[in-house]
């Protein structure tokens, strides 16, 4: 894998990359986005949520964690 798919997180000192996953209510995979570790939870929500929405149409709530 290229370099630029690592990054740093300096909150939990990890170095490498990050997996964002959505699930449904019992716990079936709808959604997975590997990013650098730099890149934030609230980042990846904001590019997966409007993708989800086309793929999914009939999702009208979104539980998530702190993040």
């Amino acid at each position: 894998m290229p370099a630029v798919s690592r990054g740093y997180d300096g909150g939990k000192k990890i170095n490498g990359r990050r997996r964002h996953v959505i699930t449904d209510s019992l716990g079936l995979l709808l959604m997975v986005w590997v990013t650098a570790a730099d890149v934030t939870d609230r980042q990846a929500a904001r590019a997966m949520l409007p993708v989800l929405r086309t793929r999914f149409r009939k999702i009208t709530l979104v539980w998530a964690d702190g993040g």
